[in-house]
Formats: C-alpha cells, structure tokens, sequence
C-alpha cells in the first residue's frame, strides 16, 4: 500500500501509525516528490520512496492501493491501472467554496473518505461524485483531538513552547487570488499586529504562535520571545499543535474546524471571505467570538486566556450545535479504524 502528500502529516500520519501499530500484513510505504524530506523520512526509519526514483515504479507495479491526500499530481495518469485502486482522504475542508471542475480527476478515484456526512452531501449533490464511492469515514487525524492522549507537556517541548502557561494559535487561511485581507487583519502592518499581541501576551503571561497556510509567504514575528512562527514545513504535525494551544485567533481557515473538537476558546476575525467562488460552509458556521477590529480581537484573546469558561457560557451551546451538523456521527474516536477497516476491504478484493 502506498501513501501519497506533500507530508506524512494529517490522515496519512494517522493511518500510518494505526497500521504500523497493528499486526495487518501490509507492506505500507510513503511516496514524496521531496528529496531532502525523503531523506529525513529513511533517517526515522520509515519507508520511503522517492517519486522520481527507478524505485518508485516498481513500487506502483506491486502496489494494490493508493492513497493521497492532495490530489495525485504527477501521478494522475495512472488512474484505471487494472488492479490499482485510489482513494483519497483529503487534507482539509471547511468554508472555502469550490466548483466542481476542480473534483474532475479525484471523481475517478475509486473511493473518497471524507468527514461526515455533511461533507458526503456536498461531495454527491454539489460536486457530482458518485454516491458509492463517497464515504463518510471520518478523518483519520480528528481521532487525536476527539480523544487526545498525548502528554500536553511533551508535545510543547517538540515545538519549543513553554511546558506551562498559556498559548494562543494564530491561522489565517490562504489569501486565494489576492482576495481578502491578507495575513493581517483589518489593515494592520506586521508591526502593528504583533506589537498588540506581544503586549497582550506580556499582560498574560502567554505565547502568541502564528501558523500561516501552508502557500502563505513566511513572515517573521520579531525578537520578542513570547512571538513564535511555527510554519507548517517545519511542524507539521498540526493536530498536536493544537492539543498545545489554548485559545484560537483565525479567519476563514478550516482549522476551525479541527480546533472545533476541543471544545475551547475560539475568535473569529471578521474579515471578508477571501474565496473566489464563494463558500461551502457559511457564516452561520463560525461558532465563536467574533472580532470587528485589532483592539477588538485583542480584547476577546486576552479575556478567554483569562477567563476560559466565559467562553462557555456565551458560545457553548452554538459550538456543540456546529459539532453535531460539521461532524455527525464521526467524531467518535474512531475515524482512523473506519479507514482502516475499508483499506482491509478493497485489499480483499485486490488479492
């Protein structure tokens, strides 16, 4: 079996060690297009294939499944290989609107493991995919949060954060074709964004992270230390970042959503959407505090890191209702087994 993104990160990461943790008799391999990330994979004792190696058509000749998690790039020929089967497990969804030229190749993959059955709906009765190859699996990396066991401590000292105190995660989403209003809101230049969070952070005691999008430029944060950037070709494990953070500050990203399933403080900068064609989940769906303004967004910050269980009382019940219709029946733990369990079923029929 073979898995394919730009990182052994996300559902791929998830399903990699729930097989590597289990007794299946699966040859698994991670497939990349980075040699220096190749490299790195080997050095932690994971097989790895590099894709433009002699090796990796060999690979694809014995393989019997296919999974990616971005689409298949290069590959993409290869879709119909008699005895070859493709299923994706996409690395995000949430308000970003799509047209469904963009699903054109991923509705030939064999099977679509999505979220929910929300995220089934959209992908049949907006997207145009067959019913029988959407299914409503779960992601396999929502398990972590849903019932997180990792030692809180231990995953900071893997992002050189503090053991102790508080961490508020700054994600804005993509600025899809120069829509929006960039990385910093509400017209504030770097310098004026994080001076007011630096200071915020000093009042509490905290560190200020920011997680761009993966295709955002890179943007430093400064000398001060309570200022960290963490982006994601560095860390990309972003399910146990989160686990370390305490409060979110984020826009139209879908890492809301992910943030969503532990149930803590989230605020909402209330920018326009920066979607060229429009949005799939809606405005009704941002759950939290909203912020019309930097003092403002300051202000909401500063009183959850603070006062977590205000954020409760006042944007509780609305969470727990965007949880139930986002998610469904899915986010139970376990996501990453349902996956699994249909690998085993189209193994089967391969052999």
């Amino acid at each position: 079996m073979v898995l394919y993104g730009h990182k052994l990160t996300g559902n791929l990461l998830a399903i990699h060690r729930y097989i590597s943790a289990c007794e299946h008799d699966i040859d698994l391999a991670f497939l990349t297009m980075d040699a220096a990330y190749h490299r790195q994979l080997l050095a932690a004792g994971i097989h790895s294939v590099l894709a433009t190696s002699f090796a990796c058509q060999a690979l694809l000749r014995r393989a019997d499944v296919v999974i990616s998690d971005h689409g298949l790039h290069a590959l993409s020929w290869m879709l119909g290989t008699p005895g070859l089967k493709f299923v994706d497990v996409w690395h995000g969804f949430g308000f970003k609107g799509h047209h469904p030229d963009e699903f054109r190749l991923l509705r030939r993959y064999d099977e679509v493991w999505v979220d929910s059955p929300l995220q089934r709906s959209f992908y049949v009765e907006r997207f145009g995919f067959a019913p029988e190859r959407v299914i409503a699996t779960g992601y396999a990396r929502i398990d972590a949060l849903v019932k997180p066991g990792a030692d809180r401590a231990m995953l900071r000292r893997q992002f050189g954060l503090p053991e102790s105190g508080k961490v508020v995660l700054f994600a804005p989403t993509w600025q899809h074709a120069g829509l929006g209003s960039g990385l910093f809101p509400f017209g504030a230049s770097p310098q004026q964004f994080y001076a007011a969070m630096a200071a915020m952070a000093a009042r509490t005691d905290s560190v200020f992270v920011t997680r761009a999008h993966l295709n955002a430029p890179i943007h430093e944060t400064g000398d001060d230390a309570r200022l960290r950037f963490l982006p994601f070709a560095l860390y990309p494990d972003t399910e146990a970042l989160l686990q370390c953070c305490d409060v979110l500050l984020a826009d139209w990203s879908s890492i809301v959503f992910d943030w969503l399933l532990l149930a803590r403080p989230t605020v909402f900068l209330d920018v326009p959407p920066p979607f060229p064609v429009g949005s799939t989940l809606l405005p009704r769906h941002r759950y939290g505090e909203r912020a019309a303004s930097l003092d403002d967004a300051v202000d909401a910050v500063e009183r959850y890191l603070v006062q977590p269980q205000n954020y409760t009382t006042h944007h509780g019940a609305m969470a727990a209702k965007v949880r139930e219709e986002v998610f469904g029946h899915c986010a139970d733990g376990r996501a990453t087994q349902r996956c699994v369990e249909r690998l085993m079923r189209l193994l089967a029929t391969a052999a």
